[in-house]
This record gives structure tokens, C-alpha cells and sequence, in this order.
């Protein structure tokens, strides 16, 4: 073994000496490991730390009484119950770094070195630091001689200084309710001590500073940092204390000591006083309350049922009080901000706060470094060391985080995006932790799988488990989240505020309310013709996913004309008005709507649309993007989306807004199709049945087609034996007919089937609809379970309930153009419910295909136009059927059946 291992090992021996005391109340052989790497097995080593590790985590477990028995749980499962119990990120770090190690060695193959067991031991000692310093009962025992309320506040303030890099270098009980601490920490070439005596109360401490005669506090110590934190100051006098204890004390009150470190007050500033986007420029008087229902979530079913209504800020409150994690959900401009600025305001919530917004988060930065640059300037000292403090106050419950437009500060609106920005936020959560976030509910909401993440009692798919693994998050690492759900009134906050302001009549859409402001802001301030440029500067940048700017940004992209007296100050630009500070010299808009708004006027434009397609990231949109998109091209009307009304059924090449709302994106449909404007009838596809070989098959199967499939339907499985043969069916979709019947049908009229991307462009038109007629549902426009029971079906249980019994039995598929108003822009009918429709496209199995539209048998949230499935090809159903599409000749020839890649239809369908 080398000098410098030896070495090591001499230093590692002294630092686990100092841990004997935890080594004898549970019996720990700290040495052994160091055994092991003198005779020179460094897997023994790594091995034996990992056993040391689980009678620790084990010891902890009962601790804090973890449900269940810890006796037979090995590393992992310990490290992941125990994790939300431990307060300090160096010691989740150290556990994640054994737990590493420990695998490593017990995996064939994989050879452990010198370096392997040093770092082993290493991370060893940080965890024993940590409980050693903090004189933590966890593992180390309570003290007999000591209040436990005392005992628990010298925890946490030695766990603050063990934060900052300090190490407990003294620890006398001077009574059961005063405590001399003693810390110290290297600082370049010296030491820096902090002498802190801890009482209950300045009488006790008086007294017990007489009765010593305050020898214990003769020091020759450099008095850097001296204080005496008291919980009340009693009837003792302050100059009493100071004749004893000398002038160069500070005297605290315990619940402000955490503000000699950091001061809280400077990092909220912004908030006193501010006012939230919804509710700029408003009189305190017109922010009226904001009704809310509190979710829980049933942990066997995972359904979500209200367990209390009122008003959002009390509920908030009190749920914030205690040890509780919040998801805030509401529309945009609802004053889900105005709640959250409120609440890391309020000092009755809590002692210590929070506030970051994410929307000022620039996507590529890391939370913890953000919320390290937001908190440097209120550090008294140690700024690189503000991330730490912050995490080690929120977890230990001391602290409430508030983390304002969450759905903003993701890279991308997806389940991948949000797991990506999870991973920061997931160091924050604990057993302890009060964290309050705030999301629309377009992003949450309507992602089934972001739902089941943020309610660790639903029930998660393996799908959602690997996908989290992938990102980098450990499940059980994703606690409960109480969800707050504001309620939609008629008017949102935003929305009421400026209407007010700008003199309109009540009820006028969002995107109305916005472009008035926009244009009276401009008009005001001498500058109109601007308001022409905005979606391609402004517009465009949010597609690329910029949200924040620089004031030479604007002065480039906007030109000079844009700031007054050709100054370049914020309250110069023209847009002053709209505009809010976000960091030294750079601005975002008062509320994201705005961009969004101009975002949707750039995408009204076909040949924006195609540029934005080739964008090489692909173009960052949201939900309400979309819905304005849709306002803005009048998706009420039977026309296209651009203006057009159309009857034809031809799909136009050009690029199409897809997806699910969580994970909108722009594709481009390469070639013009004619769809059918009807879904295949019974007794189109009975013609077809005259033509069949007497095997079921025919001259136009597939070539992959696999032996013994009959495009005969499956009788055994048609809810009406008689559906292929009684004239009354005649106009019903053909159903119970597989992938490859319906490929051999298409191939029969001289067609194909449409690509799923096809499909959607036809059913959402240019403006990305929900439905085929609009953004509003309309269960008389559509065959959906809805119907059936007469009101509409949302939770999982309400199906069961209300469809799954008798509507289910009376439910079916109708005639495919019995509702003339489940019309798609281009003219074709009945692209929702009714019956799912086969596509070309298959993702990653070959044996499957993708289905689009829902069924007469989902709910109407499951029959919208971005409404996808997978089925097996050789299925049959009474609830699937068909449309055919032909190709339409242009300058550069046919479109051809594999025109849009399985890549595409991947990410529109994830």
C-alpha cells in the first residue's frame, strides 16, 4: 500500500475515533473496515461500511418510527425510507455514494480498488459527522440532563453550523435548560469559532452564570462570533447579562437567529408591498378572495375527491402551517400568483421563507444554482454555501419554499420536462418539508402520468417508474402532495382586473382582453405600429423558449424606436407597462399570457408554422398557446383555422399543431390527402366481402400479412349477430374488423390508411383544436359515454359508476353521419367517438398499430382530436373501425403511405 494511502488511512483512523460514542450505543466496529484495507482487500472494506451504513440507517428508521420492520431491509430500501428523515444533503449524498459502492462490489466483475474503500470510509465519517455534531438522538441517545425541547433546539442550531462547514468542538450541559456549544471551521490558514450558549429562558442562564461565576466562558479563543440565544428574555435585564457574560456578546432571541446568517427580510423584499401578474396596478380593495377545493387522493384507486372547499388563502395557510406539500392548479390569470406572494409574505404562515419564481428561471440553470444566485445577496457571510443552508432549513420543517409558476420553469411541458426539473426539486422534500408550487392546470392536470407522480398513493405505472428511473428520480423519493384546485369562475382575476382597466364589457375572451391592452399600452405611448412586429420578435422567442430578456435584446430585436429619448432603461421602453424586472438589466413580460399571445399570432400564419417546424429543437408551446391559437382563428367556425371554410376533405400539406396537451408539438404533413369524409360503412366494406378468396383472403392483403387472417369480421364478437347482414346497419362504421382487413379494404378502393399524424391534422385543423368543431365541449355533437348517462363522466370512478352498468349495455356505435356537427375543419365527420379509427402508423412493435379518436364507450376528456391508443393488428372490436384516405397529386408527385416516420408519431403521441 503507498505512502499516501497509508496516509489517508492515519487521517480516516483519528476522524472515526472521534465517533465512539455512537459506536458503543450501538455497537459498531469502526475499525474493521480500516483492517481490511491494510491487508489490501478494498471490497471487504466497501462491504463492511455498507453493513455499518444499515445498522445506522436501521437505528434511524426506529427513530423517527418508520412503518414497518427494518430488521429485514436491506441498504437500498433503508436508504430510500429513511431519506426523508435526514436533514442534511451531505449526508444524502454520503448514503447515495455507499449504497453506489456497496452494488459496485457485489456485482460480478466489477473490481474494487484502494480508491473504492477510502472513499467508502470517507462518506462513513461525513454521516457520523453529522449525527456526532448536530448531538443528534437519532444515534446518538438522549441526554438525561436535558430538556428535550432544549435538546432539540441545540440540534438544529449545531446541525445550521455543521451546514456552513463548521465542526462542534465543545458541548457542556450547564443546566437542563442552558447548553454552551462551541464550534470552529478552517478558513484558509486559520480558525474561525462561533461560542453560542443556548437557554431557555435569561433567568436560567443568569442564574447559572452566578453560580459558576462565569469561568466556563474565560476563553482564549479569538472572539469572532460570540451570541447567547435566548427562547424569552424573562425578567432578566440585557445589561444583567452582559456584566456577565462581557460586552462582546450578542444577545438573540431563538427564533431570530437564523437572521444573523441570512436575512430573510432582503430575499422578500420584492414581495412586500408586490403585486402579483393578475393583478397589476390593481387597488388592494378589487383582489377579492379566490375560491378553491382541497384533493385527496384515494391510495387504492388513485381518485382524486374533494375533501374541503373555501377560500384559497386560508386553506393555503393552513396547509403551509404545518408539515404539508401543496400543488396550487388554476387557468391562467386565476391569482395563483397573488396567493403565493401572499403566503411567503405572511410571517404568520411561517417564521422563515422562501419565495422563487420559476418563470424568471432561465431553462438551462439548474435549480439549486438558481436558487443559490437569488439567495447570495441576503447571505450575511458564506454565500457559497447558500443553497446548502436553504436546503437544510426546508427540510428540517423550520422554513417554508414557495415555488411560483412551476410549469414554467421547465425545460420542455412534458412528463420528461417536469421529471427533469424534479430531480432538483426532489433534494428539497422531506418528512418535514412545507413546499407550495403552483402550475396551470393545463400542464398538470392533463397529464394522467404527472398526476400519479405528484400523489405517491396512486397507483404508478411501470411505464411512469422506469420513465422517472431514466430521469434520474427515485420514486420513493416523491412525496404526497396536498392539491389545492382554484376554482373557474366567470372571470379569472387577470381577466376581471383588465377589463375594468380598459373599459370593456364583461365575458370577452382572454385573447381579446390581452390584444386591447396590448394595443392601448403601444397607442399610449406614441408607438402603434409596433405592435406588428411583436409576434415575429416576441412571438417567435417563446417558441424558441425564451421568456427572458435583456434590455439590448429588446433594443435589437425591437429597434431603437422602441425605448424613448433613445434611452435603454427599463422605464423608457415602450413596453414599460407589460413588463416586470428580472435580474440586473433584464425584463419578462408581467404575465406569460402575453408572450403566449403573440406566440399564437406568429403561429396564424401558415409560413411561420412551416418555419417553426424545422426549428432544430422543435418549438416550445403550451396549452395556451394552442387555446389562443384556436381563439384567434374563430375555431367556432366550419373553416380551417386560416379563415377558409372547407368541404372537400382534402388535408393540405403544410406543417400542424399535434399532441397531447402536455407535449405540443409542430409537424408537417409532407403531401395534401383526401380523407373519406365518413368512417367505412357496413355496407361499403360488404362489397369488399364479395370479393374475397374463399379463405378470407384477397389480392390486396399486405405483403407482411400473417398466415391464416380472414378479413371476414369476427361475428363471435359483433354485438348484433346480424350487423354485416341486416340493411339497418347499412350506414354504421364496419367494425370487429382487424388491421390488416382494413389495410386490404383501402387497398381495394384504390386508398390507404392515414398516418396517425394525417390523422390528427385532419381532425385539429391549423389552429390545434380540442375537438373537431372547437375548443368547447359538446356531448350532443359527439357518441361518447357522456351521452349515454347524460352528464358529463370525469373521474374513473364516475364511469364505472354511471356508464359501466346499464349505459353500457344500451351504448354502441351509431350511424357514421348521425351528428353532422362532429365536423373536422376540412369537412370530414365523426373523427371523435363513435369508434376508434386504425392508422398506418406503428410505434415500437410491429404487431401493433396506432388508434386515434376514442369511442362511444370513453368519456368525452378521452374522445378529443389528439386522443391516441395502441392495439394489436390481428384485433377485432366493436368499438374500432376505419376511414381511408387517397393521395392527391401535386407538383412533386403522390404522397406514399410512409410519408410520416414512426419518430414523428412517437413524440406526438407520448
Amino acid at each position: 500500500m503507498s505512502t499516501v494511502v497509508d496516509e489517508r488511512l492515519r487521517r480516516l483512523r483519528r476522524e472515526l475515533d472521534d465517533h465512539t460514542r455512537i459506536a458503543d450505543r450501538l455497537g459498531l466496529d469502526l475499525e474493521r473496515p480500516l483492517r481490511s484495507l491494510d491487508d489490501g482487500y478494498p471490497e471487504n472494506a466497501v462491504a463492511l461500511v455498507g453493513k455499518l451504513t444499515e445498522k445506522l440507517l436501521k437505528e434511524l428508521w426506529r427513530h423517527h418510527a418508520v412503518e414497518g420492520d427494518p430488521s429485514t431491509k436491506a441498504l437500498n430500501d433503508l436508504v430510500k425510507r429513511c431519506r426523508p428523515y435526514i436533514r442534511s444533503s451531505t449526508v444524502l449524498d454520503a448514503l447515495d455514494d455507499i449504497r453506489r459502492l456497496r452494488n459496485r462490489s457485489t456485482h460480478d466483475g466489477y473490481d474494487i480498488s484502494d480508491e473504492d474503500g477510502l472513499l467508502a470510509v470517507r462518506r462513513l465519517v461525513d454521516v457520523l459527522v453529522w449525527f456526532t455534531d448536530t448531538g443528534s438522538a437519532a444515534l446518538l441517545g438522549g441526554e438525561p440532563d436535558v430538556a428535550p425541547e432544549v435538546a432539540r433546539r441545540c440540534e438544529f442550531l449545531a446541525g445550521l453550523h455543521v451546514t456552513l462547514g463548521y465542526r462542534q468542538a465543545k458541548r457542556f450541559v450547564l443546566s437542563p435548560d442552558t447548553v454552551y456549544l462551541l464550534f470552529c471551521r478552517e478558513s484558509g490558514m486559520r480558525l474561525e469559532y462561533v461560542e453560542l450558549m443556548l437557554s431557555r429562558d435569561a433567568d436560567d442562564l443568569g442564574t447559572v452564570l452566578t453560580s459558576r461565576g462565569g469561568e466556563l466562558l474565560r476563553t482564549r479563543l479569538p472572539k469572532l462570533t460570540r451570541f447567547v440565544v435566548v427562547d424569552n428574555d424573562g425578567g432578566a435585564a440585557p445589561g444583567a447579562l452582559h456584566q456577565l457574560l462581557g460586552t462582546d456578546f450578542r444577545i438573540v432571541r431563538y427564533d431570530g437567529f437564523v437572521d444573523t446568517v441570512v436575512n430573510l427580510d432582503t430575499h422578500l423584499a420584492g414581495l412586500t408591498g408586490a403585486t402579483a401578474p393578475e393583478n397589476a396596478g390593481a387597488p388592494p380593495e378589487a383582489r377579492a378572495a379566490v375560491a378553491a377545493t382541497a384533493l385527496s387522493t384515494d391510495p387504492r384507486t388513485g381518485e382524486s375527491a374533494v375533501t374541503e372547499s373555501g377560500d384559497a388563502a386560508e386553506l393555503l395557510a393552513r396547509l403551509a402551517s404545518g408539515s404539508a406539500n401543496v400543488l396550487v392548479t388554476g387557468r391562467p390569470g386565476s391569482g395563483k400568483s397573488t396567493l403565493l406572494r401572499a403566503l411567503a409574505a405572511d410571517p404568520e404562515v411561517r417564521r422563515f421563507r422562501f419565495y422563487f419564481d420559476l418563470g424568471l428561471k432561465p431553462k438551462d440553470e439548474p435549480f439549486s444554482e438558481y436558487a443559490a444566485r437569488i439567495l447570495a445577496p441576503a447571505m450575511a457571510s458564506d454565500r457559497s454555501r447558500a443553497y446548502d443552508l436553504f436546503l437544510y432549513l426546508i427540510r428540517s420543517g423550520t422554513a417554508l419554499c414557495v415555488l411560483d409558476a412551476f410549469d414554467e420553469g421547465v425545460v420542455e411541458p412534458s412528463p420528461t420536462g417536469f421529471l427533469r426539473l424534479f430531480t432538483d426539486l426532489s433534494a428539497v422534500l422531506s418528512a418535514e418539508s412545507a413546499v407550495v408550487i403552483s402550475s396551470r392546470v393545463s400542464f398538470l392536470a392533463d397529464s394522467p402520468q404527472v398526476r400519479q407522480l405528484l400523489d405517491s398513493g396512486a397507483g404508478r405505472s411501470e411505464q411512469l417508474v422506469e420513465q422517472m428511473y431514466a430521469n434520474g428520480v427515485d420514486p420513493s423519493r416523491v412525496p404526497h402532495f396536498h392539491v389545492v384546485r382554484l376554482t373557474e369562475p366567470e372571470e379569472t382575476p387577470l381577466e376581471r382586473h383588465l377589463t375594468a382597466r380598459l373599459g370593456l364589457l364583461p365575458g370577452r375572451p382572454l385573447a381579446d382582453i390581452l390584444s386591447a391592452h396590448l394595443t392601448q399600452t403601444l397607442t399610449e405611448r406614441g408607438r402603434p405600429e409596433l405592435e406588428q412586429r411583436l409576434p415575429a420578435t416576441l412571438g417567435r422567442a417563446f417558441l424558441t423558449d425564451r421568456t427572458l430578456f435583456s434590455l439590448l435584446d429588446l433594443h435589437r430585436d425591437l429597434g431603437a424606436d422602441a425605448f424613448a429619448d433613445g434611452r435603454i432603461d427599463p422605464a423608457a421602453c415602450v413596453l414599460a407597462p407589460l413588463l416586470r424586472p428580472a435580474g440586473p438589466d433584464h425584463v419578462a413580460f408581467v404575465h406569460t399570457a402575453y408572450q403566449e399571445l403573440l406566440a399564437a399570432r406568429y403561429l396564424a400564419d401558415p409560413a411561420h408554422r412551416e418555419a417553426v417546424a424545422d426549428l432544430p429543437a422543435g418549438a416550445f408551446l403550451t396549452e395556451q398557446v394552442r387555446a389562443f391559437l384556436a381563439e384567434l382563428s374563430d375555431a367556432g367556425s366550419d373553416g380551417d383555422g386560416d379563415g377558409t371554410a372547407r368541404d372537400d376533405c382534402v388535408l393540405p400539406a403544410g406543417a400542424y399543431l399535434v399532441g397531447p396537451a402536455e407535449r405540443l408539438l409542430i409537424h408537417r404533413v409532407k403531401h395534401s390527402v383526401r380523407f373519406d369524409r365518413r368512417a367505412v360503412t357496413v355496407a361499403r366494406y360488404r362489397r369488399f366481402l364479395d370479393s374475397l378468396d374463399t379463405d378470407g383472403t384477397s389480392r390486396w392483403d399486405h405483403p407482411d400479412q400473417p398466415p391464416h387472417v380472414s378479413h371476414r369480421p369476427w361475428t363471435d364478437r359483433l354485438r348484433h349477430p346480424d350487423y354485416y347482414e341486416n340493411p339497418r346497419y347499412n350506414d354504421h362504421p364496419a367494425v370487429c374488423v382487424n388491421w390488416w382487413s382494413a389495410y386490404a379494404f383501402a387497398a381495394f378502393e384504390g386508398k390507404r390508411l392515414p398516418t396517425s399524424l394525417e390523422w390528427e391534422a385532419a381532425a385539429r385543423g391549423t389552429d390545434g383544436r380540442l375537438f373537431p368543431w372547437g375548443d368547447a365541449p359538446d356531448s350532443s355533437r359527439v357518441n361518447c359515454a357522456d351521452a349515454w348517462v347524460g352528464r358529463p363522466v370525469v373521474t374513473y370512478q364516475a364511469w364505472y359508476r354511471d356508464f359501466a352498468g346499464d349505459a353500457v349495455r344500451r351504448a354502441g356505435a351509431t350511424p357514421a353521419d348521425e351528428r353532422p356537427g362532429n365536423r373536422s375543419p376540412f369537412g370530414v365527420l365523426d373523427m371523435v367517438g363513435n369508434c376508434w379509427e386504425w392508422t398506418s402508423t406503428s410505434v415500437d412493435d410491429a404487431a401493433e398499430a396506432v388508434i386515434c379518436g376514442g369511442s362511444y364507450d370513453n368519456p368525452m376528456r378521452a374522445v378529443q382530436t389528439s386522443t391516441k391508443g395502441i392495439y394489436r393488428k390481428r384485433g377485432g372490436s366493436n368499438a374500432v373501425g376505419f376511414r381511408c384516405v387517397k393521395d392527391v397529386d401535386t407538383a412533386d408527385g403522390p404522397a406514399t403511405a410512409g410519408s410520416v416516420g414512426a419518430t414523428e408519431v412517437r413524440e406526438a403521441t407520448a
